[in-house]
């Protein structure tokens, strides 16, 4: 289980970073919707992560039947 939880996280902090990364590149700050779009992006990152670690469980136990 703790295969998961750890490729969950990886997937989240790698998300968030980039998502940070290139939405500061893309954005220009002083609007407050560039706020939401962080909130409402983030948010989706985090959803599609556990997902995504959802997906590996679901492949490892399809594997070992």
């Amino acid at each position: 289980m703790s295969k998961y939880i750890s490729i969950f996280f990886l997937f989240a902090i790698v998300s968030v970073l980039l998502f940070f990364i290139f939405g500061s590149v893309f954005m220009g700050g002083g609007n407050p919707a560039v706020e939401a779009v962080y909130i409402f992006g983030t948010i989706v990152v985090l959803l599609l992560s556990f997902i995504t670690s959802q997906l590996f469980y679901l492949i490892d136990l399809f594997k070992n039947r």
